[in-house]
């Protein structure tokens, strides 16, 4: 089969047209097969509980490149719904919250655990210290464990929203672990996720207004839902703020996110 136009890309894979109203993302050449099987089981595993994802339909190996066939479901991401109507945000802001409780839940599939992805981040970051890591990985340690699905990278570029349903997008990085953790991941995205270089100082202070108060109503949501702690979701965040330093984001968010995990590392005892 011949893939069709090529309708999207990411940092990690194009989307391109399928046959029978299916898109193929297709991960870019020497992408580690292990991150594509995962996403494709995890995928498989979520289409069976009936949980809110798009259909998978096939692994296929294409041109030297891995990828996955999944069904195609039309609509806005649920941040470009939001951009053409803000104040729809404490409305969408709840209904994120509402996403990730559903989802956290338990699975049968064979995948990494949260705090081993998160440990294996932190030990490769060059950013980080010999005892900075140290220091971050007894942190990781004494938080506690979990067994439920963690997305890994939940925010509302990943949500689709079409007329018939909503669903949670790109399943790569998912695993097992503390809900709480995911919620922190989540978190450190909206606080320090980098404002593109080309918009305006207005544009920017804007965004940033914007971002700040979506936060505020998705986290106030999860914690009343839940009863989870935001003192936990907060001790979770230093050590996934590491984890992403070796993520392929913008140097201005490298430097935020360092300065953050530095000076909470700072202030703690350690043996």
């Amino acid at each position: 089969m011949q893939k069709g136009k090529l309708v999207g890309q990411g940092r990690t894979a194009e989307i391109f047209e399928w046959e029978g109203n299916r898109i193929l993302k297709l991960f870019r050449t020497g992408f580690p097969k292990v991150a594509v099987d995962n996403e494709f089981k995890v995928g498989i595993e979520l289409c069976k509980k009936g949980l809110p994802v798009p259909e998978v339909d096939g692994f296929v190996e294409l041109e030297g490149r891995y990828g996955i066939i999944y069904e195609r479901v039309y609509g806005p991401t649920m941040m470009k719904f939001l951009s053409s109507r803000p104040w729809k945000i404490i409305n969408e802001a709840q209904k994120l919250a509402e996403l990730h409780k559903a989802i956290q839940t338990f699975v049968n599939a064979k995948i990494p655990t949260q705090k081993s992805r998160v440990s294996d981040s932190i030990s490769k970051s060059e950013l980080l210290t010999d005892q900075v890591k140290s220091n971050l990985l007894q942190v990781l340690k004494a938080l506690p464990e979990g067994n439920v699905l963690c997305h890994g990278d939940f925010h509302p570029d990943n949500i689709i929203i079409s007329d018939k349903k909503v669903v949670v997008i790109d399943w790569m990085t998912a695993a097992i672990g503390n809900p709480l953790s995911d919620v922190a991941r989540t978190s450190i995205i909206f606080k320090f996720g980098a404002v593109p270089e080309h918009k305006s100082k207005i544009e920017t202070s804007i965004i940033n207004l914007f971002r700040t108060k979506f936060f505020s109503e998705y986290i106030k949501h999860y914690v009343a839902i839940t009863g989870a702690s935001r003192n936990l979701i907060e001790q979770w965040e230093v050590p996934m703020a590491a984890a992403r330093l070796v993520e392929w984001i913008p140097p201005t968010e490298k430097e935020r996110l360092l300065g953050f995990v530095e000076a909470h590392i700072a202030q703690q005892r350690f043996v």
